[in-house]
């Protein structure tokens, strides 16, 4: 069959979901699968990782101390604050949008390639921002296409991968996740600070998303939805019936938990070693780039073997289970780390831990998702819980650490792992 014409739905179909796809995707009757997006989807991930980690984890915070060095903290919590909660606008909605999507270039490339040049244009405005506010709107504006650009191509692992394959290709987006972050601290320490260190670490992580992209088959949708889109359909891009669908609710509050958990790792992982151990702010893009990629070998030396194992024995739950132990003693070995030396520890068994939940989390997800015909909204809901955590802990964490320090920023992170353990095991669909 050939590959470029699409498939209608049944006459019975809902009309306002009536979708179409390549036959390489799975589920299509006599399809042949493609392999081509098994790589491909990772290696965007990757892309994108590579784009977003230099300025949420690093020159954003830089960039602070050079504008405002005695308020860049509580600046830095502001600015990550509300641009997570622009990507919390953002990627729901663009799931939904794509789901509605009747370019030819499919429904998911558009909103990538339109995604990576608002996110690029943000970061070069935060690279000759002259001031904070307009870091904040470059930052804003980064999130807002970024996220675009996510929630289309997190949509494409239903889209394009077999559900027996999905747990080991989650593991290979987790795997490109946080390689893309070590990947992209070690592009920013290369560069000396100004401009090009917040500018071209990114530009290659864009680079490389769309190109990625651009081979694959999208879905083409033939008929525009009737279903008119109002308020009522713009609220719903928000939310889903966690009684409807309570094994979802279940899997959104296990990645909201464990995202947490991580998120408290690196939010402010600048500027507390920079508060602990005296580092300085040529030192510390260095070290931050150590901490991540210490990170990313935990991931390594897991996610691959988890993901593999969890296709294998048709098991998620329990792998989430041992995740969620393993990163609460990551992020505790972080918190009470007499040194540098043992921060990295902290951050090889955090790692360890996340590559054991993400390896299978988003196939768990994808698993108990309710539909295809609104994969990408739905995909998009669940997204937040991603974003949530990047929007909270900089809200919470200067009140925090200045009552209880680091300290009890990061043991408040490991509270959250132990209540992802408990909540995965309320899913009753996956095993």
């Amino acid at each position: 069959m050939d590959e470029s014409k699409p498939l209608t739905a049944p006459a019975d179909a809902d009309p306002a979901a009536v979708t179409t796809a390549p036959t390489s995707v799975p589920g299509s009757a006599g399809a042949r699968q493609s392999r081509y997006p098994q790589i491909a989807i990772p290696l965007a991930i990757l892309g994108f990782t590579i784009a977003l980690v230099p300025p949420l984890v690093i020159t954003i915070a830089l960039r602070l101390r050079e504008l405002d060095l005695n308020g860049a903290a509580a600046d830095l919590g502001l600015i990550l604050g509300i641009g997570a909660l622009f990507s919390i606008i953002a990627n729901p909605l663009a799931g939904r949008f794509s789901d509605r999507t009747t370019s030819r270039l499919g429904m998911r490339k558009p909103w990538i390639f339109s995604g990576a040049v608002i996110g690029y244009a943000g970061i070069l405005l935060i690279a000759v921002a002259p001031n904070v506010p307009v870091v904040l709107v470059g930052w804003a504006v980064a999130q807002v296409g970024l996220n675009f650009a996510l929630a289309a191509l997190v949509a494409m692992l239903p889209d394009q991968i077999d559900p027996k394959r999905r747990g080991r290709t989650a593991s290979f987006i987790s795997l490109a996740q946080n390689v893309g972050g070590v990947a992209a601290t070690f592009l920013v320490q290369l560069f000396p600070a100004g401009a090009v260190q917040y500018l071209v670490p990114s530009l290659i992580g864009v680079v490389l998303m769309v190109a990625m992209v651009v081979p694959i088959k999208d879905r083409v949708r033939v008929e525009r939805p009737r279903e008119p889109f109002n308020l009522r359909a713009l609220f719903s891009s928000f939310v889903f019936n966690p009684r409807k669908y309570p094994d979802l609710g279940w899997a959104w509050l296990t990645r909201f938990f464990l995202t947490t958990t991580q998120f408290t790792a690196t939010s402010y992982l600048t500027y507390f070693l920079i508060a602990q151990f005296g580092v300085s702010d040529a030192e510390a893009p260095t070290l931050v780039f150590q901490a991540i990629l210490a990170n990313a070998v935990g991931i390594i030396l897991v996610a691959p073997l988890l993901g593999w194992l969890s296709d294998r024995l048709q098991r998620r739950k329990l792998f989430v289970i041992i995740a969620s132990v393993i990163a609460v003693v990551g992020l505790t070995v972080i918190a009470l780390a007499p040194s540098i030396e043992v921060v990295l520890l902290g951050e090889l068994i955090l790692g360890a831990g996340s590559g054991a939940f993400f390896a299978v989390e988003l196939a768990l997800i994808t698993d108990v998702l309710p539909s295809a015909d609104t994969a990408a909204k739905d995909l998009g809901v669940a997204n937040l819980a991603q974003s949530l955590p990047q929007s909270l802990i900089p809200v919470a964490a200067p009140g925090l650490i200045a009552s209880f320090g680091y300290l009890g920023l990061f043991l408040g992170g490991a509270l959250f792992g132990v209540f992802g353990a408990i909540s995965v095991t309320r899913v009753k669909k996956v095993r």
